[in-house]
């Protein structure tokens, strides 16, 4: 099997367990944060458990430095995206985040990341380094200055959101019986969930930008995690106070 019958197999495959978890985000939502669960099984504390769930994504320099692109400046270019977006998803944000005493993250939800995230990493690693044929010329490309202003976008609606519920989570007092606060600014002007659109908006600007079909993995597995999630979160808020701000939608201004 050549490289890419091999690629082309595993988008397959990626998109497979794509409608999988979509199918089971329609009856389950996934359970850490507002969500914990601890009768599905082991759990460990939430912010060790982003540490391993993400942690996968480290495999993508063992796959990358292999190719015989790598060090080729758009290629470069993309894999410092990688870094970048990681650095947060790995480092920032479990070092950063402020939880409720006793959180708890179930196994089941960090070890689903072992599956999904190297098979990203590969599928991205191989098409930069070896199969997408990103050479200088790229750079002129209006889809490539498209693609990066989208993910400059959804990576900004990543971070701000993060920090406004971080402070929420730090301004909380004994009374608060849950640690949870309305948030306000920013996305949360218009959407219950602006960093799970962000995210989406992030990894549909990097497939652009790209051209990597293997994108269309984690474009897919991306709406099939955050989509019911989002739609629950902007559900629990209004079942949790009475002034919440109705004009708000779930995920998508003015539509869903």
């Amino acid at each position: 099997m050549t490289t890419e019958e091999l690629y082309s197999t595993v988008v397959l495959v990626g998109l497979a367990i794509a409608a999988v978890t979509a199918l089971f985000g329609l009856f389950v939502t996934t359970p850490y944060g507002r969500f914990e669960n601890k009768r599905l099984g082991p759990t460990v504390p939430t912010r060790l458990g982003w540490v391993l769930m993400e942690a996968p994504a480290l495999t993508f320099y063992a796959f990358y430095l292999g190719t015989p692109h790598a060090f080729e400046p758009v290629p470069l270019l993309f894999a410092g995206i990688w870094t970048l977006h990681y650095a947060n998803r790995l480092v920032a944000f479990p070092l950063l985040m402020r939880t409720r005493e006793g959180s708890r993250m179930s196994v089941s939800v960090f070890a689903s990341g072992w599956v999904g995230v190297p098979l990203h990493a590969w599928l991205y690693a191989t098409w930069l380094g070896e199969l997408g044929g990103l050479d200088a010329s790229w750079l002129s490309s209006p889809r490539l200055w498209f693609g990066l202003g989208l993910y400059g976008l959804g990576y900004g609606l990543i971070l701000h959101p993060e920090h406004v519920l971080r402070q929420l989570r730090a301004s909380r007092t004994v009374a608060d019986d849950d640690g949870y606060k309305i948030p306000y600014g920013g996305g949360f002007r218009w959407v219950s969930s602006p960093h799970y659109l962000g995210e989406i908006l992030a990894w549909t600007g990097l497939m652009a930008a790209t051209g990597c079909p293997g994108g269309l993995f984690i474009w897919a597995i991306t709406l099939a995690n955050l989509v019911p999630r989002a739609v629950a979160t902007h559900r629990w808020y209004y079942r949790h106070f009475e002034d919440y701000p109705r004009r708000r939608k779930a995920l998508i201004p003015f539509l869903l």
